[in-house]
């Protein structure tokens, strides 16, 4: 992998030293990711989903360096924006979106339909590695042990407790969420296959959930827009504090 790398980049070798620089980098560009994550969760009227996802998905064409301090910017700017206020929605965690990513209008139609969604699983990738890679030691077995237990949760990715809305329920419970939205591409079979595990727990621990389906290049949300803000509605007025 490392001649491959190195080959693609036009160079000689990869040694370990720029293997660890190149570790330390992207070691900031996730930790600045879970500050606007914990910042979202915060305060999501704030940090509004659908401008949250286009701040993220820059991050698959800049350098990682760039995409750091284009999000610690964007933090920063609206923290400070005073025009945006705290709106009568239900807290929400979207689920599902892992792989194919929805129609930047689908995020929109969401926030619409009276829902801010506090965690999602929308450009994973980004954030794949849960904690910090260590840049002592060799770089390469730092690699592949934060690889092997550190990585994110995903229906694409086995469990060996069995236990697959672990990471779901923590969301829902860490972000204070009200509901979540199981919302899955129509041919992506991990997301469908896992579902129906997903729901069953939801269910078994009384959480109020939705579920739809959607496609790359959707373009008419009107009953996605119903669907959803009904089940918002429905939160508000009905569920238990």
């Amino acid at each position: 992998m490392r001649d491959d790398f190195a080959r693609l980049a036009g160079r000689d070798e990869i040694d370990d030293d720029d293997l660890r620089d190149s570790i330390a980098i992207y070691n900031d560009n996730r930790a600045v990711i879970r500050d606007l994550y914990r910042e979202r969760s915060r305060a999501p009227w704030l940090f509004p989903l659908s401008e949250v996802f286009l701040f993220l998905r820059a991050g698959n064409v800049m350098p990682p360096e760039e995409h750091t301090m284009l999000l610690r910017d964007y933090i920063r700017a609206a923290r400070q924006d005073e025009s945006r206020r705290e709106q009568d929605h239900s807290r929400v965690v979207l689920a599902g979106m892992f792989c194919e990513q929805p129609p930047h209008g689908l995020l929109v139609t969401l926030e619409r339909a009276g829902c801010d969604v506090v965690d999602d699983d929308l450009l994973v990738g980004l954030r794949w590695l849960t904690r910090d890679v260590d840049v002592e030691g060799d770089p390469l077995e730092n690699l592949v042990e934060a690889y092997l237990f550190a990585s994110a949760s995903s229906a694409s990715r086995y469990a060996p407790d069995g236990d697959r809305a672990k990471w779901l329920i923590d969301s829902y419970t860490r972000n204070n969420a009200e509901g979540v939205i199981l919302c899955a591409p129509s041919f992506c079979d991990p997301a469908l296959l896992d579902q129906p595990m997903l729901v069953s727990r939801l269910d078994r621990e009384g959480v109020p959930h939705t579920e739809f389906k959607y496609a790359e290049d959707t373009g008419q949300f009107a009953v996605i827009r119903e669907q959803a803000g009904t089940f918002s509605d429905s939160i508000r007025l009905w569920s238990t504090p």
